[in-house]
C-alpha cells in the first residue's frame, strides 16, 4: 500500500506523524511525507521519503510573525501563511500519485489539499488529531471563529475543483468522514457527547528520539552529582523566551534548585549560567525527563505526554493554540498547574514550583498516571486503526 502523509507545524506536530509513517513502513507500506524543509532530516532518518511543500525560509518567517503567538490571530496566520499556500502542492501531489485501492492519505486537521483530494478524487483520508482541544465539540463562539477564517479561504479553493463544503460548520467539514483518530487515551479526554462513530482514540504517540540513552557525557556527569533538576523548555519554535529563562533562573536560585534549559536559540539563554545549571540546544525528552524533578514548558501535547510518562509534575505557561486546554487537563488530573505568561516572574514561579514539587498528593497522581503507560501500544493500535480504512 502507498501511504501519503502530510505533516505541517512544529516538531511536536511532526513527531507523531513520522512515528506513524515509520511503523507503516515496517508493515510493508511505501511511505512519503509531505512537509517542511525544517524536518527533512527527521523524516529521512526514520527511513521515509520526504517531499517539500514548505521552505525553511517561509517557516522561519511564519515563526517570527508576531501574530503567530497571539491567541486571537494565530489561527488566521496559520491558515493564510501555511495551510492555504500548501493546498495545491498537496492536492497535485496526491492526484499524481493516487492509485485506486492502493493509496491512503494521512494528515492533521486543516490540511486543505488532503481534504479536497478526498472530496474530488475519492482518496481515502484519515484525519489525525494530536491534541484533545475541540476535537469535535465546539461551542457557538468557537464555531463562528473557525467559520470566519475558513469561509473566504475554503470557498475560493473549492470553486477551483467544484466542491461544495458544508457552510454551517466548516470546522467539522475539514475532518475526514472516513476516519478520525485522536492520539490520546480515554482518561485524557472525557468529552465524548455527540461524537460520530468514526472517531477513535488510541494513545499518545511517544517517539523515542534518542539513540541508546541519548545523554552526553557532560549531562550524565551533571545528573549524577546532585538532586534531579527542573527542565525548562518554551517550545521548539519559540523565539521570544529571554524573559522566560531569566525568570526561571532566578526562581531556581531562590529555591536552591538545579535546572536544565532547552532551546536552540542561544541568544535567549542568560549569560554566565551558574554551575547548577546547564543549557542544551536539544535533548531527547524521553531520555532526560526520567532524571528530572519537574518540567516547565509551553503546554505542547508532545512535551505533555513525555512528562506524563516520566511521572513528574508539570508547570505550564500557555500562550496559544491548545496549550491552555492541556494545562487545564493536567490540573484536573492532579499532576500540574499553570501560570500566565504575563505573571511569569521569580516569585510566582518559585511559589508554584515549591507547591508542586513538595506535594505528596501531586507525586501520587504522577505515579498513577505514569502507571497508565505500562503495556503501552499507542503506535501499533493507531496503525491498526489506519489500515482498517482500506481493508
Amino acid at each position: 500500500m502507498k501511504v501519503i502523509i502530510v505533516a505541517l507545524g512544529s516538531l511536536g506536530d511532526n513527531n507523531p506523524l513520522v512515528t506513524i509513517g515509520a511503523e507503516l513502513r515496517k508493515r510493508g507500506c511505501t511511505v512519503v511525507v509531505l512537509g517542511c524543509d525544517w524536518y527533512k532530516d527527521l523524516i529521512c532518518n526514520a527511513g521515509l521519503t520526504f517531499h517539500s511543500i514548505l521552505s525553511s525560509e517561509e517557516a522561519e518567517k511564519i515563526s517570527k510573525d508576531p501574530y503567530f503567538w497571539d491567541q486571537e490571530k494565530s489561527f488566521s496566520v496559520m491558515v493564510d501563511r501555511m495551510y492555504a499556500p500548501t493546498t495545491w502542492p498537496v492536492f497535485d501531489f496526491i492526484k499524481e500519485h493516487y492509485e485506486p485501492e492502493r493509496t491512503l492519505v494521512i494528515s492533521s486537521l486543516f490540511i486543505f489539499g488532503a481534504r479536497l483530494a478526498q472530496e474530488a478524487l475519492r482518496v481515502p483520508l484519515v484525519t489525525i488529531r494530536i491534541n484533545a482541544f475541540a476535537l469535535w465539540n465546539v461551542d457557538e463562539k468557537q464555531n463562528a471563529a473557525f467559520n470566519s477564517v475558513l469561509n473566504p479561504v475554503l470557498n475560493k479553493l473549492c470553486k477551483r475543483i467544484n466542491v461544495s463544503p458544508n457552510q454551517s460548520s466548516l470546522y467539522h467539514w475539514m475532518y475526514s468522514p472516513k476516519k478520525i483518530i485522536g492520539l490520546f487515551p480515554d482518561w485524557f479526554e472525557s468529552y465524548k457527547n455527540n461524537w460520530p462513530s468514526h472517531i477513535k482514540l488510541t494513545h499518545f504517540l511517544l517517539m523515542n528520539e534518542s539513540k541508546e540513552d541519548g545523554l552526553s557525557a557532560e549531562l550524565k556527569e551533571y545528573l549524577s552529582v546532585g538532586e534531579p533538576p527542573i527542565v525548562f523548555t518554551p517550545g521548539s519554535v519559540m523565539r521570544d523566551a529571554k524573559g522566560f529563562f531569566s525568570a526561571s533562573l532566578q526562581a531556581c536560585l531562590k529555591m536552591g534548585r538545579r535546572g536544565v534549559f532547552l532551546s536552540p536559540y542561544r541568544e535567549q539563554i542568560p549569560p554566565d549560567l551558574p554551575s547548577s545549571f546547564r543549557h542544551f540546544d536539544f535533548i531527547p525528552l524521553d531520555t532526560l525527563l526520567p532524571y528530572a524533578s519537574g518540567i516547565v514548558y509551553h503546554g505542547g501535547i508532545g512535551t505533555c505526554a513525555q512528562g506524563l510518562r516520566a511521572g513528574i509534575p508539570h508547570l505550564v505557561t500557555p500562550k496559544t493554540f491548545e496549550q491552555s486546554d492541556n494545562a487545564g487537563r493536567l490540573k484536573r488530573l492532579g499532576v500540574g498547574d499553570s501560570i500566565n505568561r504575563d505573571n511569569y516572574n521569580k516569585t510566582t514561579v518559585s511559589n508554584k514550583l515549591e507547591t508542586l514539587l513538595n506535594s505528596e498528593n501531586t507525586r501520587e497522581h504522577c505515579r498513577k498516571i505514569k502507571g497508565k503507560f505500562d503495556n503501552y501500544h499507542g503506535v501499533s493500535d493507531t496503525c491498526d486503526e489506519i489500515v482498517s480504512v482500506v481493508k
